[in-house]
């Protein structure tokens, strides 16, 4: 009888202890659904857009026409209803760039293709290095726009975007993204 009890308790505990550490787990599948679940405060990030969503931007006047501001240089000036879609900079085009890019701030819904690290950081934190893109609601944007990760202090439309993910009492929380 005392066995039992003794069997029984253990069972609890081991119980008990799983259901801790599940809540302790971070994988590809949590960044992803934390991420996704709520717009994300982005303060001057940059996206990449392609050549025809530049173009549909000029035509539905959310900025105006390229022109050159430098040799190696061309900027389409931002309007208001540009601004009003939280882009925050002119978009450019540069030959350092395969595509034209644009700044963005605010809130933004966040989506994350591949991961292709997640470690672990300072004070029980998470980094997690994704491709991801943000979504823009106007025609011209159906697909979703590229994130630039920063490498060496400079955007870069190859790296991936490395974000910092904090535990809380409720969960995982994305605390940043970092550059």
């Amino acid at each position: 009888m005392i066995h039992r009890w003794k069997l029984y308790a253990v069972c609890g505990l081991c119980l008990a202890c799983a259901a801790c550490g599940n809540k302790a787990d971070f994988d590809e599948n949590v960044a992803k659904d934390t991420i996704g679940a709520a717009p994300v405060n982005l303060d001057a990030e940059q996206v990449t857009i392609t050549g025809s969503q530049l173009d549909c931007g000029v035509q539905s006047e959310l900025w105006e026409a390229p022109t050159q501001v430098s040799e190696n240089r061309k900027t389409a000036r931002l309007t208001a209803q540009g601004r009003a879609l939280n882009f925050s900079d002119d978009p450019a085009i540069e030959p350092t760039f395969h595509q034209p890019y644009a700044q963005v701030r605010g809130p933004f819904v966040v989506t994350v293709g591949e991961v292709s690290a997640i470690r672990d950081a300072e004070n029980g934190t998470k980094m997690v290095e994704a491709k991801a893109a943000i979504r823009v609601p106007h025609v011209c944007f159906a697909n979703p726009l590229p994130l630039m990760g920063v490498k060496h202090g400079n955007f870069r439309e190859d790296t991936p975007v490395s974000f910092l993910f904090h535990r809380t009492d409720d969960g995982w929380r994305l605390e940043k993204i970092v550059h």
